[in-house]
């Protein structure tokens, strides 16, 4: 017979193997770290004192491992042990027949079946009146609260002119034909230019220049430049023009005053620089010009003025 074939003596074979190799109940429960209550019970068959099944049937694969005996066998035959004994002490209670005049009448079993259903049917309608109210309720509160909000217009802004940009650069004047011109400073310390400029040629102001004038007897053949930004006429055609300030303050005036805005004066002899000639410049005599083969009306007011164009 092979171990546990006897599933009634498993027990007793894990008790006569410990016995058979000398060891204590303690030194099996040190070994395989199963309380001594539990081996002793296993040993004993006092199974109600054991745990679950599951456990049981572990720690008597882990006992008769540590014994070498087949754990897996002895375990299964423990298993069928303790099912054997569960099933020993069943004991099924007897079927006792109903008595009949115990159970309700059909037609008490309807009644009460009908008056649930009219209690229920009464419960879903007395609450479904009050959802309706509450949302009768609350539609209303909903529609009065919400009024429409007139939309906010942006307050009108007032409406900012736009500014011409400020010119920069160089400050030049180009001729458009031959034409004298000259080019000093104001209190008269220093003369940059004085000569016949070229038609299509141009004269650049140095940077140092202090209070600069332009003096010419033909605006008409001269434009002043900031840069590339060209300023309107420097006077009258044929008119002369004494003291044109070339200050970059006031061309800068100039160039970003509006259309319809006068001309900043640059003192008493600027008068002429916006076109306003007085009127004692006005009877100059005109002065023959041999290049245009007809008279200047606005020659040079001085002698060295007066010196002949090519």
């Amino acid at each position: 017979m092979s171990e546990g074939a006897d599933s009634r003596n498993v027990g007793e074979q894990l008790a006569a193997e410990r016995a058979r190799q000398k060891l204590d109940l303690s030194d099996v429960a040190a070994r395989t770290r199963i309380p001594l209550r539990h081996l002793d019970a296993i040993e004993k068959g006092e199974h109600g004192n054991l745990p679950a099944l599951p456990y049981s049937v572990g720690f008597v694969k882990s006992y008769a491992n540590m014994l070498g005996l087949d754990g897996q066998a002895l375990s299964r035959a423990f298993r069928d042990q303790i099912g054997g004994e569960q099933r020993a002490h069943f004991e099924p209670e007897a079927y006792e027949p109903v008595d009949p005049t115990r159970v309700p009448s059909r037609l008490l079993a309807m009644i009460a079946l009908g008056v649930a259903l009219l209690l229920g049917m009464g419960y879903l309608l007395l609450r479904f009146e009050g959802d309706s109210s509450d949302l009768a309720k609350l539609a209303a509160d909903t529609v009065q609260d919400i009024r429409p909000v007139p939309a906010r217009r942006p307050p009108p802004s007032a409406a900012v002119p736009a500014q011409p940009a400020v010119p920069t650069g160089p400050i030049s004047v180009a001729a458009s034909e031959d034409v004298w011109i000259k080019v000093s400073e104001r209190e008269g310390a220093r003369t940059y230019f004085m000569n016949v400029l070229a038609a299509g040629q141009s004269f650049t102001l140095p940077d140092d220049a202090v209070d600069p004038i332009l003096r010419t007897g033909r605006p008409q053949s001269l434009k002043v430049l900031i840069g590339t930004t060209e300023l309107p006429p420097v006077g009258e055609p044929d008119r002369l023009v004494r003291a044109y300030s070339l200050k970059r303050d006031a061309l800068v005036a100039i160039a970003t005053a509006k259309p319809d805005a006068a001309m900043p004066a640059d003192g008493a002899a600027n008068a002429s620089d916006a076109g306003a000639v007085p009127d004692a410049f006005r009877s100059v005599p005109p002065i023959y010009d041999p290049a245009a083969g007809r008279a200047d009306t606005a020659g040079p007011a001085s002698d060295s003025d007066r010196r002949p164009r090519p």
